[in-house]
């Protein structure tokens, strides 16, 4: 056989060797932006990182922190980041209204923003009524701030006439205007309780008293993004579903990575994960959603006759749970998850 023969069947045997390893590579990992603030709404997701969930499921994951939800939601928007954790319930049906193009896929936090005032003054503070006469920093948005307005309404008050209320961009800024005495309460936000708490200041209530297990800190995507690759997202909700049963198992471990991932000592990183008024799971509790579009337009927020069911895929969490029960079909946690979803959004 001359040269050129045997050059053309060593480069025959070259391209099915290459062909074969491609074949059997591993496939690579494809790769989410996901956005987040530091509060309540991200556990799941450090626990994620941390424990390698992400890599498991065939993602990688960047994330990628915002002062503020509306900078997150910008951020969305724009196609900076693929995915937002923690910018709440309220900001991103706010943005829908005005044409957004966002999907409602799943959940990080329920409950868990503290209402805040400086020790002298938290003794003023027992009842919604209390709030009459009194002049209230509060974060224009943010869903503690709109379950506040909906319980001033459902009490008689009159938030223009009774209230003085100062909004401002976001709840750092609520917890300066508290600190320096500008204001005698502030409607706070996850993201800041640990700074609340570091500065001595009084936690005079919750959220939670005003709208009893209230969504927060939905998981949002672009609609057309996830009707292109929904196995992406699934894959997502699969990792924050186990990083979810981390938290509930070992909280000694959620402490420790939170502790990490939020550069906060040991006995913060314990009252932050295991603060009772903070609710973390992934389901995206569609009925609570719709019950948040309605306080929106109780409180005259948004005007508008969209149908908000358009806009909450629970499809995708309904799936990533069933393959986990599939998965660990011994597991009562998924199980017991799966009523949990059925129960909230039927």
């Amino acid at each position: 056989m001359n040269n050129n023969g045997t050059l053309r069947i060593t480069m025959t045997l070259l391209c099915i060797l290459f062909g074969l390893t491609t074949a059997f590579a591993a496939p690579a990992k494809q790769k989410l932006k996901v956005g987040y603030a530091p509060g309540g709404g991200s556990i799941l997701a450090f626990i994620a990182q941390d424990q390698k969930l992400f890599a498991k499921e065939g993602i990688e994951v960047e994330l990628v922190q915002f002062s503020s939800s509306g900078d997150g939601l910008n951020a969305l928007n724009s196609g900076k980041i693929d995915i937002g954790i923690s910018f709440g319930t309220a900001a991103p049906l706010t943005f829908i209204t005005k044409g957004s193009d966002f999907t409602i896929i799943g959940g990080a936090l329920a409950g868990g923003h503290p209402v805040i005032a400086l020790q002298a003054k938290a003794g003023q503070f027992k009842s919604i009524q209390d709030f009459k006469g009194k002049t209230v920093a509060t974060p224009r948005l943010y869903t503690a701030d709109v379950v506040w307005r909906g319980a001033l309404k459902r009490a008689g008050i009159d938030p223009n006439k009774d209230v003085k209320i100062i909004e401002l961009k976001n709840p750092p800024a609520v917890l300066e205007a508290v600190k320096s005495g500008k204001v005698d309460v502030g409607i706070g936000a996850s993201s800041i309780y640990l700074q609340a708490k570091e500065s001595g200041l009084a936690i005079v209530g919750w959220s939670n008293d005003f709208f009893p297990q209230h969504p927060c800190c939905r998981i949002v995507a672009k609609g057309k993004a996830v009707s292109g690759d929904p196995e992406i997202y699934r894959a997502f909700l699969r990792a924050l579903l186990q990083a979810e049963r981390i938290k509930d198992k070992d909280g000694s471990l959620a402490q420790d990575i939170t502790r990490r991932y939020m550069n906060i000592d040991d006995k913060l990183a314990r009252e932050f994960v295991h603060e009772p008024h903070q609710h973390v799971n992934v389901d995206p509790n569609k009925k609570g959603v719709k019950q948040m579009w309605h306080e929106l337009k109780e409180i005259e927020y948004v005007k508008s006759d969209l149908d908000v069911n358009r806009f909450i895929n629970t499809e995708l969490y309904r799936d990533a749970l069933n393959a986990l029960i599939r998965r660990y079909p011994k597991d009562r946690y998924y199980q017991d998850a799966m009523k949990t979803f059925e129960a909230q959004n039927s």
